[in-house]
């Protein structure tokens, strides 16, 4: 069964919508990239999903779908050292709608 692009959107964003739920209840600040809230500011042509602050601390979220890096090393090894340079949050979607925080340093090693 093939599952259609929409479908896979519509997981995205109501996982982008939960994790921002939990840190506004956590008390951050969050900007989110889905419809009917404020929009995070882009870093360099990156817009992250969700940017949030508090206090002094800036945190970055992103969530992808498992097939963003099917057999693209590159794209995968661009995020990967982006997330190593920030206080980054990398969630996986799968084709459930479940999603689970990974760490960057260890995504792809066995």
């Amino acid at each position: 069964m093939v599952k259609k692009k929409g479908e896979e959107e519509k997981s995205h964003d109501e996982c982008v919508k939960a994790i921002a739920d939990e840190l506004r209840r956590d008390q951050w600040s969050v900007k989110a990239n889905i419809s009917g809230v404020e929009k995070p500011s882009k870093i360099g042509e990156f817009k992250p999903d969700i940017e949030a602050t508090k206090g002094c601390l800036r945190r970055i979220c992103e969530v992808i779908t498992e097939s963003d890096f099917k057999g693209d090393k590159k794209r995968f090894m661009e995020f990967k050292n982006y997330c190593d340079e920030y206080d980054f949050r990398l969630y996986i979607v799968d084709e459930k709608g479940n999603r689970r925080q990974i760490d960057p340093k260890t995504f792809g090693k066995k």
